[in-house]
């Protein structure tokens, strides 16, 4: 699908007139810097790494940002100093291992390759994720039991994200998990133990459309999937001491 390129091009040059040598690198990430990228689902990640984030630098980055985010209707950057970025690799593990396996620096520094990822802590957050996804979906469920085009959206929203979390629990189990949805739902169906068909059906809803299946028993088979993934997780992969190790 196509990309907005000339939206990024133009995201560059601004902020480099913006924050001038306090700039540091502009890093897309996520599908956007893949093959898979999806108009209508897809987000525009990009990470914004300063070398300062004084009370001066934040009038100069407003403009900016109202204008990405407000008139060209994208997601926000995510804006961060160099030290913030380095010393966060364990809360966000997860993300920081995402934006190293799929980046292309706009602009600057590559920042992102040679900083260490805590495993330890990354199979704490996989589970800790898994688990808020399981708690929201029920919830939309349990208070809009009736809304089937609410439920629908949900589903067709949240998968990617689903998938993301898969991939991190294989990771998580040492494995090197493909990166095509479709081979990676495959993969993790097999190593987990969970109906496959179902989330298939999700992918092909968000991808194609509308589809014929039972809404309802498409939600709960996504809900107990993700209840497998949790639950193989915990016990393939005890929780180690909550410390920065390799």
């Amino acid at each position: 699908m196509k990309r907005p390129e000339s939206k990024l091009q133009e995201l560059v040059t601004r902020l480099q007139q913006a924050c001038g040598e306090n700039l540091v690198s502009i890093v897309l990430y996520g599908s956007a810097a893949r093959e898979d990228f999806h108009e209508e689902f897809s987000d525009v990640n990009v990470l914004v790494v300063l070398q300062h984030l004084e009370p001066s630098s934040f009038a100069a980055i407003s403009a900016v940002l109202h204008w990405w985010s407000r008139e060209e209707k994208l997601r926000p950057p995510m804006i961060m100093t160099l030290d913030e970025l380095r010393e966060s690799a364990d809360v966000f593990a997860i993300e920081m291992l995402d934006i190293q396996r799929s980046h292309k620096t706009l602009f600057g520094q590559d920042v992102v390759t040679a900083i260490d990822v805590p495993m330890n802590l990354h199979r704490v957050e996989v589970e800790h994720e898994l688990r808020t996804t399981l708690l929201r979906l029920r919830h939309h469920l349990l208070l809009s039991p009736d809304n089937q085009d609410e439920l629908r959206a949900v589903l067709a929203k949240s998968i990617t994200s689903v998938l993301t979390l898969f991939r991190h629990a294989l990771i998580a189990l040492g494995q090197n998990p493909p990166q095509a949805k479709l081979e990676l739902l495959e993969t993790a169906a097999e190593v987990f133990g969970f109906e496959v068909q179902p989330l298939r059906s999700i992918l092909a809803l968000r991808n194609q459309g509308p589809h014929s299946e039972n809404l309802h028993e498409l939600y709960h088979a996504y809900m107990s999937a993700i209840q497998r993934v949790d639950h193989e997780l915990d016990t393939r992969v005890p929780k180690r001491q909550l410390q920065k190790l390799p």
